[in-house]
């Protein structure tokens, strides 16, 4: 995108592109995008596109909640849209839900997940043979569940975010590495391997993330430059009250910057650390008492308790700081859950317009792989739309420079977008140059006021 051409005339392009591809021979056309560039929307434009020629779209999700995502924005057309789904799971009455495909025949789109896709088999249904099928999270689906539906199409749109977390498996790395084919390899990644000739299209455009996060998320995790759609005041936080002490700070920083960094004193700690959850709780509580306004465009209203989620690393780590966030916050008549507290894992693929986000490698001795993946931390610092609180204890460099990369190299994988190690050095680099703030000492145990 060139400085005089304007985010919606980019994005525009990129889908005319995408269109333009569909006409082509190619088996298999892969659109990559950044976190909120509006990859739901383009799954669901190309449906209906293709759909209106007369020929039946699959949709494979990865989730049950991605398929009726789609199918409640898709049912606003005049298209049939069936929803097929597995004997045990009910996503409500609706003529054309079933878990049978033959009883969805008629049926212009049908969405499912890729689960579901897997149980069926081109031989029983001879009389059904897509033009086009559609991929929506290629990078969090496997090869393995692409081979499981490959079958039933002729040709693949695949439409992914190549910076979120991949697939993962608990069984031994090197067991399963040392198999011909690696079976956790994305969707996207392996058929750009078999049909290294198929067109990539890159969505040049974030809708959701403002402009210092997407420049902080563009630089640390993806290979393709992107930017925000959005002018630096477009969505505001408004009025933030005094600064008193540094959880005012913070909430000030991240509402002028949208995305800032809340340092608790340096410190080895358990996974679940009991001061981290006690932070969390009051810059939940501080927002909620604050009686913010949420300010988009020419839109107000109240910041309320849907609007913020807190975002962690271990289930262990959600428990612990779900309960200190329910305690915090039961006195001003919020039920227990109305914040959310979840793992990346769990929140890919959401977006609120505050997240709270605990550093990955907050408090820890080591730099693990786990908690150095680059994906876990670039979505836990995408969820937002208005500001973004990262926070965590004091020492990451320190524990960079301690535990450097030293990731095993395997034969024939995907070079990822950006590596761990070095994601999180550019990250914490870039909000060096934002706003990060040291919370003192005193202010770990929050006092009555």
């Amino acid at each position: 995108m060139t400085e005089t051409t304007s985010p919606a005339s980019a994005h525009a392009a990129a889908v005319t592109n995408v269109m333009a591809n569909l006409d082509s021979d190619n088996r298999a056309i892969v659109v990559n995008s950044p976190p909120g560039a509006g990859k739901s929307t383009l799954v669901r434009i190309v449906a209906r596109q293709i759909a209106q020629t007369g020929n039946t779209v699959p949709i494979i999700t990865q989730t049950n909640d991605q398929a009726d995502d789609h199918v409640r924005a898709l049912r606003q057309s005049r298209l049939r849209i069936g929803r097929l789904h597995g004997v045990e799971y009910n996503p409500g009455r609706h003529p054309d839900n079933h878990h049978d495909l033959r009883q969805l025949q008629g049926c212009d789109i049908i969405v499912a997940p890729a689960a579901k896709w897997a149980t069926l088999h081109a031989r029983e249904n001879p009389d059904w043979s897509p033009r086009l099928g559609i991929i929506d999270e290629a990078y969090q689906m496997s090869s393995a569940a692409l081979a499981a539906v490959a079958d039933f199409h002729y040709r693949l749109l695949l439409v992914g975010d190549p910076g979120q977390l991949s697939p993962f498996t608990t069984a031994d790395m090197r067991t399963l590495r040392s198999s011909i084919t690696w079976p956790l390899d994305t969707a996207a990644h392996t058929v750009l391997a078999r049909h290294p000739a198929s067109p990539q299209v890159e969505l040049p455009v974030t809708w959701r993330l403002p402009p210092t996060t997407a420049r902080l998320v563009a630089r640390a995790f993806y290979r393709q430059h992107f930017t925000s759609g959005l002018s630096p005041a477009q969505r505001r936080l408004s009025p933030l009250g005094l600064v008193r002490d540094a959880y005012d700070q913070a909430i000030h920083a991240a509402a002028e910057h949208s995305i800032c960094m809340l340092e608790l004193p340096d410190e080895h700690v358990a996974l679940n650390d009991p001061d981290m959850a006690s932070a969390i709780a009051t810059l939940v509580s501080r927002l909620l008492t604050r009686r913010i306004t949420l300010i988009d465009g020419e839109e107000r209203r109240p910041l309320e308790a849907r609007d913020i989620a807190v975002g962690v690393v271990h289930t262990e780590q959600r428990d612990r700081i779900q309960y200190a966030v329910d305690t915090m916050t039961a006195s001003l008549g919020l039920a227990s859950g109305d914040i959310l507290v979840d793992t990346a894992n769990r929140l890919q693929g959401r977006e609120f317009e505050v997240v709270i986000a605990l550093h990955p490698l907050s408090g820890r001795r080591d730099a693990t792989s786990f908690h150095l993946e680059a994906g876990r931390l670039c979505v836990l610092t995408s969820r937002h739309r208005t500001a973004c609180i990262v926070i965590t204890r004091a020492g990451i460099q320190r524990q960079l420079h301690g535990y450097p990369h030293t990731q095993p190299v395997w034969l024939n994988a995907p070079r990822p977008p950006m590596d761990g190690w070095t994601a999180n050095r550019t990250f914490l680099d870039g909000l060096r140059h934002t706003a990060t703030i040291s919370l003192p000492p005193d202010l770990l145990i929050p006092r009555p006021r």
